[in-house]
């Protein structure tokens, strides 16, 4: 019998993912664990391209290929490697290879930046100048003391002592968040927390148009509430985002709709509204262009199955 000392970081996780799913009720994809921030994600086969927003969340990648596209950056990443988020982001993605043999596993933690921010300022750690075009979603590849600080999380879970696994959650949540933070691709992530001058009239703007997606966006409104000028704005916005103010918006809006639609009992034309849209037309185009069907099709097609961003 091989012992654990001989198997490797990632097939440990491996092993403990598929425990846990293995103690999970059949059929659960989605695995909700009694850490809130944490869950862990499964796909048996390959998985159409599914759109949506990218929460602050770190996602490590323990088996099969996962393709994601953000604004024109394509982003193709394999077990133990993890995607990294500091902002919201509406982006597209698929799972390229699973199998009922070898399915898809994918560890997530949701991140606070507001606590990430808290944690770097305690620990006093340098922040270097970032330029501007600098992404704020990158794909990194799991140094083994990332992985091992994972490994002790999920066997965390089986502890029957509610204190123990909160306390401690918490530690191995802090400890994660030191090493992502403290590798070579740690600074997109601390200038997405921190956010200087610049950034922090991005995430304003960002702010703004995610609570008030349906309502009209004037770039030089936006731009003096900010206090940039319009040209500064969807510069800084475009290295930011991968995307202007307005092709923001629209995902946003369009995003916010297929939820609506999703739910029944709401027609095309009603949603349009709902989200911004003064013509339905424009509405169906824009919708089929982004998800590849009309509303009605889309929502049809989805409702047993969300995809996964």
């Amino acid at each position: 019998m091989t012992s654990r000392s001989d198997q490797s970081i990632l097939t440990q996780l491996l092993l403990a993912v598929q425990r846990l799913y293995a103690s999970a009720p059949s059929g659960l994809d989605d695995l909700p664990t009694a850490l809130p921030w944490l869950s862990l994600v499964r796909r048996a086969t390959p998985t159409p391209v599914g759109r949506g927003m990218l929460q602050p969340s770190v996602c490590l990648l323990v088996q099969g290929d996962k393709e994601m596209l953000v604004g024109e950056r394509v982003l193709r990443y394999g077990p133990g490697t993890y995607v990294q988020a500091a902002m919201p982001i509406p982006v597209s993605g698929r799972i390229v290879r699973a199998s009922d043999a070898e399915p898809y596993y994918g560890i997530r933690i949701d991140l606070d930046p507001k606590e990430v921010a808290e944690f770097i300022l305690q620990i006093e750690l340098p922040v270097p100048p970032v330029p501007d075009e600098a992404p704020v979603v990158t794909v990194e590849a799991a140094a083994d003391l990332l992985l091992e600080a994972f490994l002790r999380l999920l066997r965390l879970l089986s502890r029957t002592r509610e204190r123990d696994l909160a306390v401690l959650g918490r530690l191995l949540k802090q400890e994660i968040t030191y090493h992502l933070v403290t590798a070579s691709g740690g600074i997109a992530l601390t200038r997405g927390v921190l956010r200087g001058k610049r950034e922090q009239a991005v995430g304003r703007a960002i702010s703004w148009i995610r609570e008030h997606y349906d309502e009209p966006l004037k770039i030089s409104s936006l731009a003096q509430a900010v206090h940039l000028s319009p040209s500064v704005l969807h510069r800084r916005f475009k290295a930011a985002t991968v995307m202007s103010p307005l092709q923001y918006q629209k995902q946003v809006r369009l995003l916010e709709a297929r939820k609506l639609l999703m739910s029944g009992g709401a027609e095309a034309a009603s949603v349009a509204y709902q989200v911004g849209y003064e013509s339905p037309s424009q509405f169906s185009r824009e919708y089929r262009r982004l998800f590849g069907a009309s509303p009605i099709q889309d929502a049809q097609q989805l409702r047993g199955h969300a995809p996964e961003p």
